[in-house]
């Protein structure tokens, strides 16, 4: 079949832009004809793929998504399907990894703008009653989260399991030297407790939590990687580490492709999150051995919970909590019993067949069998 997949951005470093390419592989190798359409594309991507521009313009990020939806569903007769990584119009199958906007409440200036009525529109077009697109979900939360809302009937929502890549899982890091090396790379001394922090957008994830928290923990340092020194969030980071008194124990390394390394050198991740739908990160850490402490609202937390791997923090969130599971964090036997914990749990559970779920889907098969 002729497929296209939909992304508004496509660029490499992005986790919902490596499943939308990673499935778009997947697909390949059934021996369909695949092309990601974008409306902009940014960074090194792969050659082996094939990328269609259809470039648009807006003044705002919803109406460019509104745009983009209606040139993605223009192009959809030259297709026998068409998926979509995002909320668009006119999808055979959503991939979804965003949270559910009509879950939200609205705010006072969407008094004033267009953006919740389009976001919201554009949601409807796959998650309301009586529409045909099968969604995509990534965490149990978000699926009910969504059914709730929209009333979307049960046999259009499919929960997908995870979608860790096992080549990013190497808990032997942790004993082979890589481990001394990248401690040795950042300049960690002696017996220094590395908090790691893989995110973006740092009040989102949290990282104003983690930065307050590092006051009480002389020992410690904070490690964040997807943050630069140089961008807007790396100033705003600059700013919490000044206000706390701790700009002396936090690094900002920007983005890094090397996740598995600097998870090894690292003592615990830290991700007390505000919103994640799934919060890959954290299931990274736990196949890598590295324990985690996150909060409830994450969608992977209860991988944390099951493995046994570190501790998640109730809702709501309060500093008290986060200090005793960091408080925890601090004994270093507790932390190999996490490490060991979240490395048996990723060499035995299902943590890695979301995309080949996702694929089969979108080619109109479920384990081999055509969709009704």
């Amino acid at each position: 079949m002729k497929i296209a997949l939909a992304i508004v951005s496509l660029f490499p470093s992005g986790g919902l832009q490596r499943d939308c390419m990673g499935i778009a592989r997947r697909l390949m190798a059934r021996g369909h004809d695949v092309t990601i359409l974008a409306s902009r594309r940014q960074g090194e991507l792969p050659t082996d793929l094939k990328i269609e521009l259809l470039p648009v313009s807006a003044w705002s990020n919803h109406g460019r998504d509104q745009r983009f939806a209606e040139a993605a569903a223009q192009r959809k007769p030259a297709f026998d399907r068409l998926a979509g990584f995002g909320k668009l119009l006119d999808l055979d199958v959503l991939y979804c990894a965003d949270g559910c906007d009509k879950a939200r409440p609205a705010r006072w200036s969407d008094r004033f703008t267009a953006r919740r009525r389009i976001k919201l529109g554009l949601e409807a077009a796959s998650f309301a009653p009586g529409r045909s697109t099968q969604c995509l979900l990534l965490s149990q939360n978000q699926l009910d989260s969504f059914q709730q809302a929209w009333g979307t009937e049960s046999e259009r929502l499919a929960l997908m399991p995870p979608t860790i890549d096992p080549g990013r899982r190497h808990p032997e890091f942790r004993a082979d030297g890589s481990r001394e090396r990248i401690r040795g790379e950042l300049g960690v001394v002696g017996d220094t407790v590395v908090w790691l922090a893989v995110a973006a957008h740092p009040l989102t994830k949290g990282l104003d939590r983690a930065v307050a928290a590092l006051a009480a923990f002389p020992e410690a340092r904070l490690v964040v990687a997807g943050v630069a020194d140089d961008s807007k969030q790396g100033r705003l980071m600059r700013r919490l580490a000044a206000d706390a008194k701790v700009s002396d124990r936090i690094t900002l390394l920007g983005m890094r492709r090397d996740i598995p390394e600097l998870m090894a050198g690292a003592d615990v991740l830290i991700h007390p999150a505000r919103v994640d739908t799934t919060g890959t990160a954290i299931l990274e850490a736990v196949v890598n051995g590295l324990p985690v402490i996150t909060t409830a609202v994450c969608g992977y937390a209860r991988h944390v919970a099951a493995a046994d791997a570190g501790v998640v923090l109730p809702e709501p969130f309060g500093p008290g909590n986060l200090s005793e599971a960091l408080r925890q964090a601090s004994a270093p036997g507790r932390r190999a019993s996490w490490s060991e914990n979240g490395a048996r749990y990723g060499a035995s559970h299902d943590l890695y067949s979301g995309l080949d779920c996702a694929a089969a889907i979108i080619a109109g098969e479920t384990a081999g069998t055509p969709l009704s």
